[in-house]
């Protein structure tokens, strides 16, 4: 098992979380310039591969002006001069972005995405791209551009995907924030597979622009190491942009009931498979959270079983056509520059019939039904992050998963990733936090999903669950 840096040590600056950087910085103890020597040594080499670029000069830049306005007390914010890093799916400007994939020549980024430009203006230190499945199409951690990104727990496992450099970056400890991008689980896995928070939001409350095929699905996502440091960061990037139409609701928290919570507890979703750990955990939380205050409320248990609710094999036939819609323009050559995942999904995509295809939407718009049925019974909703811990590096489904090796020959990782799309469908938010291990010490995490417009309840919910783990390990 490949050994971390221990966040505890003294001078690990670029480990602290978000408020303590930040409380160090107003009290001069340090210095965001600091943090950036701290994080520049910590990093190295990238032992992980976590990045796909990093921004030395400009980095040192960001840092050097943060430093400024901390000593003359014109702080931007909390997140001034705290590191966060970007994923090489979003365009920052003057950086290349390749999407982890050899098909296109790499481009340098002549705009700042929405979520760029408001990290930017909060004061917050840019100074790496972090590395992304080709495209953010497939969950094992390997690019046909970049290689393969380790998971600093146990290099021999997966660190999950899309999101792979993010959740390598964040269980090394090398700073406290990354923003990934989630449309099917691309945040919450990689962080149940390395012991990180990730926090889909409900759809388009951190705008995305421009838009990929996969828009409907799509959301960008917070990474961190603990559910206060998410708060922070989307109290910065959770704003509307005009370039993206569907961020511009109104943001008002959705009201907390005037009654007990009702907290579903779900074992199963679209199978009855579970790793055995997982089972029993799922198993004792009804026990842990009686008698206990959520969000300062009494709540009520709710037992809801969703095995029936089949989504993984037409979100992967709506997944592929989406697939086959970006390579619409591709040449022959093109194509043949793309790594394998991207190919067969292309090639599902091209396969499949009209009449296939349009079965599949059903299919899912049914699911959706069932899905919101639950919401008008429940509050919040507590599942499994994913079946199992994390598979064998290069793959993203363990062996005993029912018909593994059909899905390894098809690809379908949305069937061997059940907990996780069904939200991406239903645009709901949904945060993953770390729960238990297995014999190995490979970690699991707990999700929280909420009601569209829910956000804040889930983030609230999932920190005092955070809490009430910690201190059942102590």
């Amino acid at each position: 098992m490949t050994q971390i840096v221990n966040l505890q040590e003294p001078g690990n600056l670029h480990a602290l979380s978000v408020s303590a950087m930040a409380a160090g910085f107003a009290a001069g103890r340090w210095t965001p310039m600091d943090v950036w020597r701290s994080l520049r040594a910590a990093i190295g080499d990238d032992a992980f591969n976590a990045f796909t670029v990093i921004d030395d000069i400009g980095a040192l830049q960001q840092a050097e002006a943060s430093t400024r306005r901390w000593q003359l007390g014109k702080a931007l914010g909390s997140l001034d001069g705290v590191p966060v890093s970007i994923k090489d799916l979003v365009m920052q400007r003057g950086l290349p972005i390749a999407r982890g994939s050899r098909v296109t020549p790499v481009v340098q980024a002549s705009v700042d995405a929405p979520v760029v430009k408001h990290l930017r203006a909060s004061g917050a230190v840019l100074f790496a791209k972090t590395t992304t499945t080709e495209m953010g199409g497939s969950i094992h951690g390997d690019s046909p551009a970049h290689g393969r990104t380790l998971n600093p727990l146990d290099a021999s496992r997966s660190v999950g995907g899309s999101s792979c450099g993010a959740a390598a970056q964040i269980a090394a400890g090398w700073g406290p924030l990354a923003v990934g991008s989630d449309a099917g689980g691309s945040v919450r896995i990689p962080a149940a597979y390395t012991r990180g928070v990730a926090f889909k939001p409900s759809y388009a409350h951190i705008p995305m622009w421009p838009a990929s095929p996969f828009v409907e699905f799509a959301h960008l996502g917070p990474m961190a190491r603990e559910v206060a440091d998410i708060q922070a960061l989307m109290t910065c990037i959770g704003h509307a942009d005009a370039r993206d139409t569907a961020s511009t609701f109104a943001r008002v928290d959705t009201p907390q009931p005037q009654r007990p919570l009702r907290v579903g507890v779900c074992k199963y979703l679209g199978s009855r498979w579970l790793q055995e750990e997982i089972a029993h955990a799922m198993k004792e939380l009804p026990g842990q959270l009686q008698g206990i205050l959520l969000n300062q409320q009494k709540i009520e248990l709710v037992d809801v079983d969703l095995a029936d609710v089949q989504t993984g094999e037409p979100m992967w036939m709506v997944w592929c056509s989406r697939v086959l819609e970006a390579g619409l323009d591709w040449s022959v050559e093109e194509l043949q520059r793309a790594g394998l995942d991207m190919k067969k999904q292309f090639l599902q995509g091209q396969a499949q019939s009209a009449h296939d295809l349009a079965r599949a939407r059903q299919q899912l718009r049914l699911a959706a039904g069932q899905l919101s049925e639950v919401f008008a019974d429940v509050d919040i909703l507590l599942t499994p992050t994913t079946p199992s811990t994390a598979p064998l590096a290069g793959d993203f489904v363990v062996d005993d998963f029912p018909n593994a090796e059909a899905l390894r020959i098809s690809g379908n990782w949305m069937t061997a990733t059940p907990f996780s799309h069904p939200w991406n469908l239903t645009q709901q938010p949904a945060l993953s936090i770390p729960w238990g291990h297995d014999h190995d010490g490979m970690p699991f995490g707990l999700q929280i999903v909420g009601s569209r417009y829910s956000d804040s309840l889930v983030l609230d919910i999932g920190k005092m669950l955070e809490a009430l783990r910690k201190e059942h390990v102590q």
